[in-house]
């Protein structure tokens, strides 16, 4: 009888055992359903956060699904870059058969990826959530999805792929009529059309839309779309009022950009004072990019002005930040390549678990990998030909400027130099100097120290220009100096040929154009 009692007695505590759990399991499922559903995305953040402690008590179904909630809501505040948290949900759903939140966990796993910078993994989980999508009528997901689909294609250069995808949100929106959605949908389209005519009339479409239901944030951001957009087709007074508009409504963190536009649109339309203004405010909290932009105006500005070392330290800045700029954009080409061929190599090895044919797929995605790296060394070789074309156009912006200081310099001034010059011993020694003796290392120091003292910062001003070697230099001192060339020649043992040949190389390796002996004598003369 006793025996019974007990026997009685634990099964009563493992049936209320079991109870509790099953009652724990359901309370806690139902708060993550509760959660999950809230239209208030901050409040359901804070309420995921509070019940972390008991969720890792519970059993491996609440777990992933409190980790799901966990990856969209990170997603919502900042980036997830969580691979293993990716990994993790997507193996658990794929075995669990729970296709809703698989599909989810695909989406989850896409932006992860993408925030990593690996596109090609990204797409491949966008992709597949896409296929499970084709079998259900969730609007929400497909706007979310797409979204970010049509965001990723755009930054690698597929506005082709962007555009299809940023076309299908625009229609979803409209048929929830959500017009927030419509006119970011929109803004998307028109950055599929760069440089094309459709750009504009997307924009107006959504500018229109914006000023209709008083989205103010949204219309500060179309304005400024706009603004740019007329600023790269040279419509500078068109732009102008649209971003002058902006100066009160634009948001502080995205201040730089627009003072960034002002001072293009100021310099373009003859205000240089009112571009220096906000030249500077960019330098005060703007990016690089933004930076780099206004270093170059502000550059141009000093040339005109005649400010020559401050022209070259901005010019120095501008060189600086656009070199480093166009080497991230290189290595992010370069990581994409890296990610896109080892992305296709595993699947890849894969394939060939399953079927022996992989051969041939193995060399498309090596010649595919080889054509990325070889545009992205090519994009690397246009850049830096673009880069080396500026600074010509510079520096010949900056001879002509000297030039015109020239032409203002008191002409009795420099007769008076050239006397100084010539009546200094190491100009007497040059002079006289026979055709059999050659100058020595001291005699070229001198000379140099004599130059510069007549005509102070000389080599500085020829070094910013040029990098002569030390035979150049020492022509470009002999030039400065006033002797002929055929006495230069005898003084750096040369025939007068190649004295003509190193003056005329020098102006086209300055310059990257031809030009004649004469006309590095002109430029050594205005130095």
């Amino acid at each position: 009888m006793r025996e019974t009692k007990i026997i009685i007695i634990v099964l009563i505590l493992a049936f209320s055992m079991v109870s509790c759990h099953q009652t724990g399991h359901d309370y806690y499922y139902h708060e993550l359903e509760k959660i999950d559903h809230r239209q208030n995305r901050e409040l359901a953040r804070k309420e995921v956060a509070a019940i972390s402690g008991e969720i890792v008590r519970q059993s491996e179904d609440l777990r992933m699904y409190h980790l799901l909630l966990v990856a969209e809501m990170s997603e919502e505040v900042k980036p997830n870059r969580n691979i293993d948290t990716a990994r993790k949900l997507i193996d658990y759903y794929e075995e669990s058969g729970d296709k809703m939140k698989l599909l989810r966990s695909y989406i989850v796993a896409g932006t992860i990826y993408a925030n990593c910078s690996d596109s090609p993994k990204a797409l491949s989980y966008f992709y597949k959530a896409e296929d499970m999508l084709a079998e259900r009528k969730d609007l929400e997901l497909r706007n979310k999805l797409y979204g970010k689909m049509a965001k990723l294609q755009l930054r690698h250069n597929m506005p082709e792929a962007a555009r299809v995808h940023a076309k299908l949100v625009f229609n979803y929106c409209r048929q929830q009529n959500d017009t927030a959605g419509m006119m970011e949908a929109l803004l998307f389209i028109s950055a599929t059309y760069h440089n094309l005519p459709e750009e504009i009339t997307h924009l107006q479409k959504a500018n229109k839309l914006a000023k209709e239901f008083g989205q103010d944030s949204l219309q500060n951001s179309i304005q400024f779309a706009l603004a740019t957009y007329f600023v790269e087709r040279g419509h500078y007074l068109t732009a102008k009022p649209l971003a002058v508009s902006l100066r009160e409504r634009m948001p502080a963190s995205e201040q730089h950009k627009l003072n960034a536009l002002l001072c293009q649109i100021y310099y373009q339309t003859g205000q240089p004072d009112s571009a220096c203004y906000y030249g500077e405010k960019v330098m005060e909290n703007g990016n690089s990019v933004s930076k780099r932009d206004a270093h170059k105006i502000l550059a141009y500005i000093d040339i005109l002005r005649g400010q020559r070392n401050e022209a070259v330290r901005h010019l120095d800045q501008y060189i600086e930040l656009d070199d480093e700029l166009k080497h991230i954009a290189n290595s992010e080409a370069i990581a994409q390549a890296d990610a896109f061929y080892h992305n296709q190599k595993q699947e890849q090895e894969n394939e060939k678990l399953r079927a022996d044919n992989d051969k041939k797929y193995y060399i498309i995605v090596l010649g595919m990998a080889l054509l990325v790296v070889l545009t992205a060394l090519y994009v690397t070789y246009i850049y830096r030909h673009r880069r080396r074309q500026e600074l010509m156009e510079m520096r010949i912006e900056h001879l002509e400027q000297l030039k015109r200081d020239y032409a203002k310099a008191d002409v009795d001034a420099l007769k008076q130099a050239v006397e100084t010059l010539e009546s200094t011993s190491i100009w007497q020694r040059l002079a006289t100097l026979s055709d059999n003796d050659h100058p020595s290392d001291e005699d070229w120091q001198k000379l140099s120290e004599t130059v510069n003292q007549t005509y102070e910062g000389f080599s500085t001003r020829l070094m910013r220009l040029c990098h002569p070697s030390p035979h150049e230099y020492h022509v470009c001192l002999l030039l400065k100096a006033g002797f002929e060339p055929v006495r230069i020649a005898t003084l750096t043992f040369r025939s007068k040929s190649a004295v003509s040949t190193v003056r005329s190389r020098l102006y086209e390796k300055t310059f990257g154009k031809k030009g004649s002996a004469k006309d590095w004598d002109e430029v050594i003369r205005t130095l």
